[in-house]
Order: structure tokens, then sequence, then C-alpha cells
């Protein structure tokens, strides 16, 4: 059953119907088991096609017959099924795009036997000569002395092989990988680091998803009670004032950044407690390949600036293959732009000061360290501004992409809240690729106050000799010029996601319990 229709906003014209093509699509359907089913066992297929070699005829397989299958099951997914929750049913859509973009990565453009490695103890390959104790090897773990080496892909059609592609296929962060996203230095150290316990990383968890449980109903409890009318898409966004517009976009990113965590959490306990129960080893069946799915806001405003927001502090689902298919892919091979940045198959990420790889996780960290090797200064040169234009432009590239992964998500609320009878545009499918686009205009314009900033100082004060105070307004002005960015961009999404109807309480929407909103308005279910 669909609801009333959505209020439209033109972007820009002319308009391009949409409706006429939605129309000869099959009416959705409430999900049922079945398509659960299609979903997780197109990812057992994704990976069973892993097991197998990537050479030959099997590479034909790859690309003609297994990438029409599992893409048009994802396409099905998005199309022809709905959840009652529309906020969720939109993250669901945007994944199955996520999940169709890594089948493109690994069965056509980059197969990841040529393409990327595992990051292993190298006693995992190589055996000790001597046989260490049990506590010898706690010891070996916990203070990072054993070296970690790229694995050998295993054979095909071995359960090493299986394990590979399912670790592939789960760590979406590439956590144990030679792409792992650039992680916090909190997030590489106890008890995110390899030998720390289960119930260490549990009990760092819970503390902190009970608060975001709690700030999270408080901020549903606003959406549907204080700020109804405009959630509801009867309230235009420019009738708000400045402070309904920040409370309002907070409301909705820490709907996002919520419903993240909630998943992420559970489901990294549901892993890793199989990983005990069946005594199996590495990143997706122990806790340190599941650390915080977010950086702290700590290290934000150590390091604030945009480039940190995006490269550290949010989630990196998609950075792998946003790097590979946006910024390589069509940046340098199809618009043939210089190269710039890492390989598509990165060497061993990070070399500590004596010349192992960190056991802890394979990623080099700026703001990580102590001693000597933290004070290092790593050898710079200067960028040609056609380099800096080039890498502009495959930015721009890179979050175009971004963008039409979450407009996925948009044309699955399009499908899910208009009858089909009522008039849909082109331009109603891209209302949240303003906000990505515009990220690298905001990049951009920071490199350049970075650059200028820094050339300036460095002539008056030797770096490290920085006085407090001017640390202080250095992080204050970084912080502010952050969120207020982030602010002013984040109306195209604010406003997108409203008049999707993602946030929308009539038309028969479940109602769900709420502390906040009981004790304060009185009204136990929302």
């Amino acid at each position: 059953m669909v609801s009333a229709p959505i209020p439209s906003l033109t972007m820009w014209n002319p308009q391009i119907p949409l409706f006429e093509v939605l129309s000869h699509l099959p009416e959705p359907h409430i999900r049922v088991p079945l398509d659960l089913v299609l979903g997780f066992g197109n990812i057992l297929f994704i990976k069973l096609v892993l097991w197998a070699p990537h050479t030959g005829g099997w590479a034909l397989f790859r690309m003609g017959i297994a990438t029409p299958i599992c893409l048009g099951i994802f396409t099905y997914l998005v199309l022809c099924q709905i959840e009652k929750d529309d906020v969720t049913h939109w993250g669901a859509s945007s994944l199955c795009f996520m999940w169709s973009m890594r089948v493109l990565e690994y069965f056509v453009f980059y197969p990841p036997e040529e393409h990327v490695h595992r990051i292993v103890p190298k006693s995992q390959i190589h055996p000790h000569p001597k046989k260490l104790s049990d506590v010898q090897k706690a010891e070996q773990e916990e203070t990072g002395e054993e070296t970690l080496v790229p694995e050998p892909v295993p054979r095909p059609f071995t359960l090493a092989k299986f394990y590979w592609g399912s670790s592939l296929t789960w760590s979406f962060r590439g956590i144990g990988w030679n792409f792992q996203c650039p992680l916090p230095a909190s997030s590489t150290s106890a008890p995110y680091s390899r030998g720390s316990s289960r119930s260490s990383w549990i009990k760092a968890q819970l503390k902190p998803w009970f608060i975001i449980y709690i700030i999270d109903d408080l901020c549903r409890a606003l959406r549907n009670i204080v700020a109804k009318e405009f959630f509801a898409g009867e309230v235009p966004y420019d009738s708000l004032t400045q402070w309904q517009r920040g409370l309002y976009s907070t409301l909705v990113v820490f709907r996002v950044y919520a419903g993240m965590v909630h998943a992420w959490i559970p489901y990294g306990i549901g892993m890793f407690t199989i990983g005990w129960m069946m005594g199996w080893k590495g990143e997706i069946w122990e806790p340190w390949g599941w650390p915080p799915l977010f950086g702290p806001m700590g290290d934000l405003w150590k390091h604030p600036g945009l480039s940190t927001m995006w490269s550290r502090t949010w989630h990196g689902y998609n950075r792998r293959w946003l790097y590979v298919l946006g910024w390589v892919g069509i940046g340098e091979n199809l618009l043939g732009l210089t190269h710039t940045g890492v390989s598509t198959h990165p060497s061993v990420p990070s070399i500590s000061g004596s010349g192992t790889i960190s056991p802890s996780h394979p990623i080099p960290s700026s703001t990580s360290g102590s001693g000597s090797s933290s004070n290092k200064t790593l050898p710079t040169r200067k960028i040609s501004s056609k380099l800096i234009f080039q890498n502009l432009i495959k930015s721009f590239i890179t979050f175009l992409l971004s963008g039409l992964n979450h407009d996925i998500g948009s044309l699955a609320l399009i499908i899910k809240n208009h009858p089909r009878s009522h008039p849909v545009y082109l331009n109603e499918l891209f209302r949240l690729t303003p906000f990505f686009v515009l990220q690298p205009v905001g990049l951009a314009f920071e490199a350049l106050i970075k650059h200028v900033y820094r050339s300036s100082k460095k002539r008056y004060i030797q770096r490290g000799m920085e006085p407090n105070w001017l640390i202080f307004l250095e992080r204050l002005v970084g912080f502010v010029w952050t969120w207020t960015w982030l602010g002013w961009s984040a109306r195209y999404f604010v406003e997108g996601m409203v008049m999707l109807g993602a946030y929308r309480r009539d038309g028969g929407r479940d109602l769900y319990w709420s502390l906040w909103g009981g004790l304060v308005w009185g009204k136990w279910m929302i």
C-alpha cells in the first residue's frame, strides 16, 4: 500500500518524465522471507565465485554469467520489494548498489586475486622453528612484536580460499587487508588490536552504544513530535529559522549515524561469537576486525577539516570501490588523467620504525605513535597546478559516484511512496546529489587555505614550537569551518530526504516505543 503523493521539488528544467518508466515496473511488495534468502544467497554466490579460479574460462564465467545474475538480484531487491521503515528501506537499497559496485570490481575490472591481499602474521605462513608457549604467543600479539606479511592467494577450491573470499566479501572497510581504510589511533589499540579479548571489546562498546540509543530516541521524538510538520513535508525548508535548520540537520545526520551503529555492533558481536564457538581465527571472527565504525570527535578536534572528516571520521564503507572505479577507473583509465594516489593493488600499507608491519592494523597514522617515530617528517614534494586540477576532477567523480549510491536509495523511496499515476521527474531522483558534489569544492578550498596559511606560518614559527594558544585557535577555526560547511551543504541532503518521505509517519506506518516521547510528551508510541 502506498501513501499520498509527496510534494515535488523542482531542481532544474526541463523536467524529464520518470513516471512513464516506473509505471512499467511491477507493483512492489512488502519484504518477505524469500527476499532475505535471495539477498544473502546472492552474497553467498559471490563468495562461491571467488572460491573458484579467476583465469581462463572461469574469468569469462565471472564476467558473462555471475555478474548479470548478481546485478539482477540486487536490482530486484531495490525495485520490487519494500521495507516498512522508510529510512531502513533507503539504506538497504543503497547497500544493494554498494554490493553491485563491488561485483563489478571483483568480477569485471579488478580481480581481487591480482589487486588485493590479506595481511597476516608471518608465523601463519612461516611457522616458528621453535614452538612458542601460549603465554609467549599472547605477549607477542599484545606487544605487537610479530611481523605481518602479505598472504599469498590460496589455491582455488580450498577451505583457505573460501575463507579468503568470505573475508573479502564481509570486510567492507578492508580490515586486515592491504586496502584497509585509514583508522584513528584509538581504533588500532586495545580493545581493537590483535589479541584483544571479546569481553574487553563488548565492555568498550556497550556504554557508547547505550548513549547512542538514548540520543537517537530523543532525536526520533523531536522529529516525530516537535518537528512533525517539517518532516512530513508540509513545511518548506526556506521557511525555517537558522536554529531550526541546524537542529533538523542534526536530527537527520544522527539518524544515519545511529542506524549504522545499531547494525554494526550486533553484527560484530555475532560474527566474533561464532568465531569463538567454532575456534576460528581472522579479521571477521575476532574483535580486532570490528573497530568502531566512526572515528571519535576528539580526533576531529585535534585535526579538524573536511579531509579528516571524510577520510578518518566517517565510516569508509565505500572507500575501496569508489577509489578503484571512480578515481582510477573513470578518472585515470577512461579520461586519461595523470595517476596520483595509491595503486589499485597497494603494497604493504605501513612499516614501523623497526622495519616491520604493525600487527595491530597495517595502516599509517600521522596522529599515532610515540617517541621519535611520531616526530618523523615524511618527504614532501610540490604538486603542479595541473595535477591539483586533475585531482579535483577525480575527487568530483568519486563524490558523484557516492551521490549516485545514495540516489539508488532515493529511487527506492520514490517507488514506495509515489502512486504509479503520480507524475515523477528525473530531477527528483537526484535530490541528494548536490550535497555530495559540493564536497570536493570544500576540500579544494580547505587545501588552498591550509597551503597558504602553513607557507606563511613557517616564516615566523618553527614547526613543533607553536604556542598553546595558537594551537587552540587553529583547532577552533578548523572545527568551526568543518561544521559550518557541512551544515550549509547538508540542506540538500536534509531537504531531499524529507521530500522523499523518509520520515513520514502516516500511511499506516509502524509506530515504535519511545522513552523520551513518553516521559516528555506523553506519547509512548511514535
